[in-house]
């Protein structure tokens, strides 16, 4: 084989190699190995030699689960022009292992340095080259590559395949077991009987309705709404009749008053400022009394809870001295406030 071809093959398995992701399958960091083989060598048309067949003993050991280093002894028996030879060669390697397949093959790259000595010389060499490997099983492996290797000395290029078995010595590094820890106890939840977040345990107020939002206790959020109604009831000159229209108005204050058990009304009756002092008060009283009995009659409200006073012309809303003044101050008036308490409801 010339320098061209053997080149050209060396080139070519090393480029078919490095298209594969590299990434480790087998467990070897750690491990040392052995690895007895054979040599073929189509040798450099400087040293005027056949091609021919050797041997190689290696011995291994894994740096990584990838890469390993070897130091091998090789010994090939020469044939030429000048007679017989013989090659002797130490040399120190690194292999880089892929795990990536071909079929059943894996492929591998391998660079070194190395001692050769013919019985008429002696050269440093370097070798670099690619391969491809197959594993039986965690202890063996086949594998066959192709090298070349070069020498500074006498500046040739060799061309080599070797093959050989690989045993493995010891045994894989077992993977770190992780024991799964048993789970935390699970505190078993305490009843809840209404729902309201606070377990019976702590619950001062059992089967609060599980839309109420509820405190720490377990009892209802109390918020406080002033209710207010008002009453204006107007009337004509020297009357004390209610006019229908006004209906409306009172029937709202019965309502209010049903709703609100706790709750008295007071009507006030007032009159302008016409006429002596001593009548309107008598005026003003029966105005009061007037819408105290629609509210009895009509609205059926309890007459313990409505009470009636007439306060004359003394608490005019707005002046006398005008038609508009005094229609505004014959009147009946009434505010009723109350203060609720309704719960709070959850969101």
């Amino acid at each position: 084989m010339n320098r061209t071809s053997f080149k050209a093959v060396t080139l070519a398995l090393a480029l078919g190699a490095a298209g594969f992701a590299a990434h480790s399958a087998s467990a070897d960091e750690g491990r040392f190995y052995v690895v007895p083989g054979l040599q073929w060598m189509d040798f450099d048309a400087d040293r005027q030699s056949d091609d021919e067949l050797g041997y190689n003993v290696g011995v291994g050991y894994g740096l990584t689960d990838k890469l390993s280093t070897e130091l091998t002894y090789s010994r090939i028996n020469m044939s030429t022009l000048a007679g017989r030879d013989r090659l002797r060669s130490y040399r120190l390697d690194l292999v880089y292992a892929l795990d990536n397949t071909i079929g059943k093959l894996s492929p591998y790259f391998v660079a070194g340095l190395g001692d050769t000595k013919f019985d008429t010389e002696k050269e440093t060499t370097m070798n670099i080259g690619a391969g491809l490997r197959h594993r039986f099983n965690d202890r063996v492996e086949w594998r066959a590559g192709a090298r070349t290797f070069y020498g500074f000395d006498d500046h040739t290029y060799d061309f080599g395949i070797d093959t050989g078995l690989i045993f493995q010595l010891g045994s894989a590094a077992a993977a770190p077991r992780v024991e799964a820890s048993a789970p935390a106890p699970v505190a078993a939840a305490e009843a809840d009987s209404d729902g309201d977040g606070v377990p019976d345990s702590r619950d001062a107020c059992p089967n609060t309705p599980r839309n109420y939002a509820v405190d720490a206790r377990g009892c209802p959020i109390m918020l406080e709404e002033v209710a207010r109604i008002t009453l204006n009831v107007q009337f004509d000159f020297d009357q004390a009749v209610v006019k229908p229209e006004y209906f409306d108005d009172i029937r709202r204050v019965a309502d209010f008053l049903a709703e609100n058990e706790n709750v008295v009304a007071t009507l006030e009756g007032h009159t302008d400022s016409t006429g002596d002092d001593a009548y309107n008060q008598q005026l003003s009283e029966r105005r009061a009394a007037a819408v105290r009995q629609v509210l009895v009659e009509r609205f059926n409200v309890s007459p313990a809870r409505i009470s009636s006073v007439g306060y004359g012309e003394s608490r005019p809303v707005t002046t006398n001295a005008t038609s508009e003044g005094r229609a505004a101050n014959r009147r009946v008036e009434s505010a009723m406030t109350v203060t609720l308490q309704r719960p709070q409801l959850r969101n």
